[in-house]
């Protein structure tokens, strides 16, 4: 006799690469995200944190791990507390930040603009923020918390401008925002050239140094202005995320759902201005970590729209990689971390243009 009763399929207990977490009021969640993001986010932030570890004990001054933990708690001698607590904490700590704010910036400008290339070193932001920079270093001659404020305001006027140019009915194109991006950031970029030709030689190497990316000489200060005013737009760039998600499917659906596209727009684009502006006007015009950040985050956690925590994380653990190697390629000469991130972002997008190539 058959037996033809139907067996239901079983189901696997869990399956970890789809599950959704829901952070926020169940009605209307301001995150969603899924088991895969949180734990390869979690793997990268270990990953930092271990890197972190590493670049506290080990220099110039090696230092055990037990006496960097005795100094960071206020029992270590004063030579180890100079060195852990004053020089090396404060320029691992902002490296970490400025990872993720360049990276988080990057992710909102690439899903604003459904392009890749849409990041602000591209657009132009960086560069406008460092003739800032330039004009009150060597124009004006104005202290380092005036070059912090000319490097804001560079980058947020150049900001204005790019989009005054590339809007049309109301609107930044993508592929428009983009090449206006690119004439505004080479104009600056000739500017820039001009200011540091017409400058001392002293002048214009330490402008050059500062341009390059670099975050030596980094205090406990530098760090609290750095955090205070990245949590209000970090806090932003959370609470948008969904939103921008649903623009990303279309604009008529998120308009169906209630949202304001156009304040979601607006709100975005400061958030991320904010984001590269803080982060240029700390440690100067740091390339590549807000391009690439974000596309590594993608392919790590398989998602194609705004992923804000992973790209903070590969954010974070870029640059705190780059900066280890930029100290320690030459101890008696570290190179500015610029440099490195160059470096790592040509490596990727020669791997990237590789691999596509053999794919067509």
């Amino acid at each position: 006799m058959v037996d033809t009763q139907i067996k239901k399929p079983t189901q696997p207990a869990l399956d970890f690469g789809r599950k959704i977490y829901r952070i926020g009021p169940k009605s209307r969640p301001f995150l969603l995200i899924s088991a895969r993001t949180a734990i390869i986010t979690g793997i990268l932030w270990i990953a930092t944190a271990t890197l972190a570890m590493y670049s506290l004990v080990n220099g110039s001054a090696s230092i055990t791990v037990g006496e960097a933990l005795q100094a960071v708690a206020g029992n270590g001698d004063s030579f180890t507390t100079m060195i852990v607590v004053e020089w090396r904490a404060p320029r691992i700590l902002l490296a970490i930040l400025l990872g993720a704010t360049l990276a988080m910036s990057g992710a909102i400008f690439q899903n604003l603009t459904a392009n890749p290339l849409g990041s602000p070193d591209v657009i132009g932001f960086q560069t406008g923020s460092y003739t800032g920079a330039l004009i009150v270093m060597l124009v004006i001659g104005g202290s380092s918390a005036a070059t912090m404020v000319g490097a804001l305001t560079g980058g947020i006027v150049t900001a204005m401008v790019v989009f005054f140019l590339a809007s049309k009915r109301g609107f930044a194109g993508g592929v428009r925002l983009i090449i206006v991006g690119i004439g505004v950031s080479a104009i600056l970029a000739s500017i820039n050239v001009w200011i540091l030709l017409t400058a001392s030689v002293e002048d214009a190497i330490m402008a050059s140094l500062w341009g390059a990316g670099n975050l030596s000489g980094t205090s406990w200060k530098s760090l609290a202005l750095a955090a205070v005013g990245s949590i209000v737009f970090i806090g932003t760039a959370v609470l948008l995320a969904r939103p921008m998600r649903l623009m990303q499917i279309g604009v008529p659906f998120a308009v169906a759902l209630g949202q304001n596209v156009k304040v979601v727009q607006i709100m975005a684009v400061i958030a991320g201005i904010g984001l590269t502006a803080l982060a240029t006007a700390t440690a100067g015009p740091i390339s590549f970590i807000a391009l690439a950040a974000p596309q590594i985050a993608r392919r790590l956690v398989h998602v194609d729209g705004l992923a804000l925590a992973p790209s903070a994380a590969v954010g974070s653990f870029l640059l705190i990689l780059a900066d280890t190697i930029a100290q320690r390629i030459n101890p008696e000469s570290p190179l500015p971390v610029g440099i490195v991130t160059v470096s790592i972002g040509g490596v990727y997008f020669l791997w990237l243009l590789l691999r596509e190539g053999r794919r067509k």
